[in-house]
């Protein structure tokens, strides 16, 4: 069913999501089986480990998959609808919910926290897709796993009849953790989705391949609890089918385009250089992903020496294997950042360099921009995201980008947790 109208869909923020460096940034090592390259941090195997004191080693836990699930979308399921609210990752192509075949033990402490569960025999548009299966699993060896159907989806005032949805029957303790997301819709491509024997299209590409949608893309608009009192007050969205034209007239500028190569199934584009208080750092042939399913922004270890170094006591901490500073830095202390997309520069704000407070003593922020070890491409997440609207075009293969009006952008602050 195509939708004419322009939408937002909006983002809620995940009400029990507490920040945590840390494991924001081991949910990324698994997510891309990431071998690091400095700190404790070592891979053995399919298995993330960290070194400990008298040099033995420990596993290191997935410790929640869903911990970068800090923005959340409604969408609606099945006739009658029901609504779940699903992490919407650029990152990867599996549409996946947890569902009512789940064992009751699950459902039940689930449902105790306010977790919400697919019925696929309340809907009777729902049809089982007989002999197809599907498994993700992650560098710690957790997993989720289950069945496959078809049934109508709703996002916003588009409706997508029919579309391929991932029941699951198994999930990994470490993912049962965040109630209030009910599972993922992948918006990478769909040759890296996981079902078997045959993968299946994505809820993009059907929403393409059907005319669900004027234009073949979708847009990414994300706040941060920092921007309340800027015009937008810091709002979430996403459209599909078009671009947000008051969103391009607030800043100013014409989205400026770069290609794509999605051979691997990522939004990939060229990063060539970064720019540090007007000093320019060349990175030839480098690439990056624009991930809208994690929050840090991971990239090489000489980027985060020529950026951490810009700032008074910066440095990278042993102890829990990240770039640090002190929280009392204040603003004008910090560089003015911009990495290129393509040949263009967009400023991550000073407000956005910092992720979290380290600890309940708020003395030190772990920082927004971390290491990608031996990965051999940029990661860029909600740390670069929250600085634009980004605009994903799979019709034109290619990544849109405008930079966001933001005038505070110097509200380095954070509150304790």
């Amino acid at each position: 069913m195509a939708a004419s109208q322009l939408i937002r869909i909006p983002v809620v923020r995940n009400p029990n999501y507490v920040a945590n460096g840390t494991k924001s940034l081991v949910h990324m090592m698994h997510k891309y089986s990431i071998e690091p390259t400095i700190g404790r941090y070592q891979r053995r195997g399919q298995s993330l480990v960290r070194r400990q004191d008298d040099g033995s080693t420990a596993p290191i836990p997935s410790e929640d998959s869903h911990q970068d699930a800090y923005y959340l979308c409604p969408v609606q399921i099945g006739n009658p609808a029901q609504t779940l609210h699903l992490n919407f990752d650029s990152g990867s192509a599996d549409y996946w919910v947890w569902s009512t075949l789940l064992p009751q033990r699950v459902q039940d402490r689930g449902r105790a926290n306010g977790a919400v569960f697919f019925d696929p025999t309340q809907s009777s548009t729902f049809e089982t897709l007989t002999g197809a299966s599907w498994t993700i699993t992650y560098g710690d060896q957790s997993s989720a796993s289950g069945t496959v159907g078809t049934d109508r989806l709703q996002i916003g005032n588009i409706v997508v009849d029919s579309q391929h949805i991932e029941l699951a029957v198994r999930l990994s303790s470490s993912l049962q953790t965040q109630p209030d997301c009910h599972g993922l819709l992948g918006l990478a491509f769909g040759h890296i989705n996981t079902v078997r024997p045959v993968k299946v299209n994505t809820p993009l590409e059907n929403m393409i391949a059907r005319q669900d949608i004027p234009l073949p893309l979708f847009t990414a608009y994300l706040g941060s609890f920092k921007d309340v009192a800027d015009p937008d007050k810091g709002e979430s969205f996403y459209t599909f089918g078009g671009i947000d034209q008051s969103v391009i007239e607030a800043s100013g500028q014409e989205i400026h385009y770069v290609p794509i190569d999605n051979s691997q199934g990522f939004w990939a584009f060229a990063a060539p250089s970064l720019v540090v208080n007007g000093q320019v750092i060349n990175t030839p042939g480098n690439t990056a992903i624009a991930d809208t399913g994690t929050t840090l922004m991971l990239v090489a270890d000489s980027v985060c020496e020529a950026i951490y170094s810009n700032i008074p006591g910066a440095h990278f901490d042993t102890k829990i294997d990240a770039w640090v500073y002190p929280a009392e830095t204040p603003a004008e202390h910090f560089p003015v950042l911009q990495f290129l997309v393509g040949d263009k520069p967009f400023t991550i704000e000073k407000e956005h360099i910092g992720f979290t407070t380290v600890d309940d003593s708020g003395t030190m922020i772990y920082g927004g921009i971390q290491s990608r070890g031996h990965l051999l491409f940029d990661i860029w997440g909600d740390t670069f995201l929250k600085c634009v609207y980004a605009i994903f075009d799979a019709g034109n293969l290619q990544f849109g980008v405008v930079q966001r009006a933001d005038p505070t952008p110097d509200n380095v602050a954070f509150p304790p947790q």
